[in-house]
């Protein structure tokens, strides 16, 4: 496998998959009704603790921590626990439907790419019609799940 198709597999199919299995385990924790609060501290010592691991095992060479990676990280954390707590709260609260939720908030594939397009000028590189074209898929798709 070259590295192209290596990557997608490793950063796309393979994290598709554990997503999917992530939103099931979160529906599945919610009806046992667990706080949303309490639903994050425990995700995040997970998260905390699986970095612990996994630093030796990639043994990563060449990276750096300062103030701006610190800073970044940070900032996705914070998205992610208040995108990931709004879920939670929607499924907790309004018995949401997982199966309409999910196409909704995948829907981040389109500031995502527009993202990728022009902060990081990955319209040099990509194929920038193929990927609006896609996301314009999944944004259909999204929104014909959602009323299912």
């Amino acid at each position: 496998m070259n590295n192209n198709t290596l990557g997608i597999v490793i950063g796309g199919i393979i994290p598709a998959l554990l997503y999917g299995i992530f939103a099931i385990t979160m529906k599945a924790g919610a009806s046992y009704k667990i706080s949303t609060s309490s639903y994050l501290i425990i995700i995040g010592l997970v998260i905390a603790l699986t970095g612990l691991l996994v630093k030796p095992l990639l043994n990563e060479t060449g990276t750096s921590l300062n103030s701006t990676a610190i800073a970044f990280s940070i900032c996705s954390g914070l998205l992610w626990a208040l995108g990931t707590a709004l879920v939670n709260y929607s499924i907790l609260k309004f018995d949401t439907p997982l199966a309409i939720l999910t196409p909704l908030y995948n829907m981040n594939t389109l500031v995502a790419v527009l993202g990728g397009l022009i902060i990081f000028a990955e319209w040099k590189t990509v194929n920038s019609v193929v990927a609006i074209i896609g996301t314009i898929l999944v944004v259909c798709g999204g929104i014909l799940l959602s009323r299912a």
